[in-house]
């Protein structure tokens, strides 16, 4: 699937835009996004633009990588930066849908920090030499998939991002003990890298 999106990273460079340049655009556009849900029940357009909004963050999240490795770009600076926005960006569209009213504040709250919870074992884990990525099922491509698609349900069934938002506290608290028993595990028999 990665591959289909290799011309347009290519488009994006002859562009002059940069993996660092793609990864900013991401975090505002999720800034939009959540400004949208924020505003969602003053207009219908916001309703549309705020799960268009989410999907344009998540593209820009698969075209700096993809940009980063055609190029020869990546970096331990750009891999930084990469992470730190992209909480930014999941926390942006969480906020917008609690402050839009479309779900309540403790739904919200795990949410925000199952998914930065999913974030840090693979990151915490990668300090320790071991990798997790594929481990779990709450990747951030996940997580904004079921934004969108209950965003797109709520448009007739008033309480989709509600339960779109439980769901995600259940699969990013069980994708964190997911990947901190699968380290640990890994980590107590020796299978971590130098």
């Amino acid at each position: 699937m990665v591959k289909a999106f290799e011309g347009q990273a290519r488009l994006a460079y002859r562009l002059g835009l940069r993996p660092n340049h793609v990864t900013a655009l991401g975090l505002a556009f999720a800034i939009l996004s959540g400004l949208a849900y924020w505003l969602w029940s003053l207009s219908p357009l916001m309703a549309i633009l705020a799960p268009l909004l989410a999907l344009l963050s998540g593209y820009s999240d698969l075209i700096d990588g993809l940009m980063a490795r055609l190029y020869g770009l990546q970096s331990k600076a750009g891999a930084m930066l990469d992470s730190m926005l992209d909480r930014y960006a999941d926390i942006a569209l969480i906020l917008g849908i609690w402050a839009g009213g479309l779900c309540d504040a403790q739904s919200a709250m795990l949410a925000a920090i199952g998914s930065l919870l999913v974030s840090y074992a693979r990151a915490r884990a990668g300090g320790l030499g071991l990798d997790l990525a594929g481990v779990g099922l709450a990747e951030r491509p996940e997580r904004l998939a079921l934004i969108v698609i209950a965003s797109w349900i709520e448009l007739t069934w008033r309480g989709a991002l509600q339960l779109g938002m439980l769901i995600l506290v259940f699969i990013t608290h069980m994708t964190a003990a997911q990947r901190a028993a699968y380290a640990f595990i890994a980590l107590k028999h020796g299978m971590a890298s130098a």
